[in-house]
């Protein structure tokens, strides 16, 4: 490959980032203006000046449109989130500074449009292995911080880390859709402190060596009431 196809090639490659760009600015002011029911593909479309063919290639349904949007503005935060979460002391630490520090810079001037979003996320939770698109943004940043938890002993080693990123992923978004959808009856500090304890501590009331403890009597005691019996 010449220098004179490479300079094509990034060409290409940055006429697509520009029509990408425009596509979400214009779909955003679109989505404002009017409304996310009441905007169509078609329209976006011929007020973008592309083929309707050629708006699908970029973004499958108008939802998309605004996960792309969404995993922009977690690209924004990402890089001062792993520099901050490195320099916590511990697990609970790391999430409760994630959570508050995503929700309040991520809703602040986008609360809208992200309700939009959490609600799609929701709905099609078994997908998001399969569309990129359904991606939070947030994975390297739980990754990190079970990765973290591991070494310093607060975090099991039993779970997968994909699994725990998931639970994680669905604790921070479902408090924050609460928060969105009843701010008095859910507030946002609140909520995500619960999301984190959760995540933490569980919903049980003893340890869990004290549950595995009391589990080990209560099958030796069945054992031994079959061995009576």
């Amino acid at each position: 490959m010449d220098a004179g196809q490479v300079t094509t090639i990034s060409r290409r490659d940055r006429k697509k980032q520009e029509t990408k760009k425009n596509i979400i600015k214009i779909a955003m002011y679109l989505f404002r203006k009017q409304g996310f029911d009441a905007t169509t593909m078609e329209q976006i479309a011929q007020e973008v000046d592309i083929a309707k063919g050629t708006l699908y290639n970029y973004f499958p349904v108008k939802e998309s449109i605004i996960c792309e949007y969404w995993q922009e503005g977690v690209k924004e935060i990402k890089l001062q989130l792993l520099e901050l979460i490195q320099l916590l002391p511990d697990t609970r630490s790391r999430l409760q500074k994630t959570f508050t520090k995503s929700a309040t810079e991520l809703f602040r001037t986008r609360q809208d449009i992200y309700k939009i979003y959490l609600s799609h996320w929701l709905k099609n939770l078994n997908n998001f292995s399969s569309e990129k698109y359904m991606k939070s943004g947030f994975e390297d940043i739980f990754t990190m911080i079970i990765k973290l938890g591991h070494q310093k002993g607060d975090i099991r080693k039993d779970i997968t880390i994909d699994l725990l990123v998931r639970q994680l992923e669905l604790s921070f978004l479902t408090a924050c859709m609460m928060w969105l959808a009843d701010p008095k009856m859910y507030p946002l500090e609140e909520n995500l402190e619960m999301a984190v304890s959760l995540f933490v501590d569980g919903a049980g009331t003893g340890s869990r060596r004290s549950r595995t403890k009391s589990e080990s009597k209560s099958k030796k005691s069945n054992r031994d009431q079959g061995t009576l019996l």
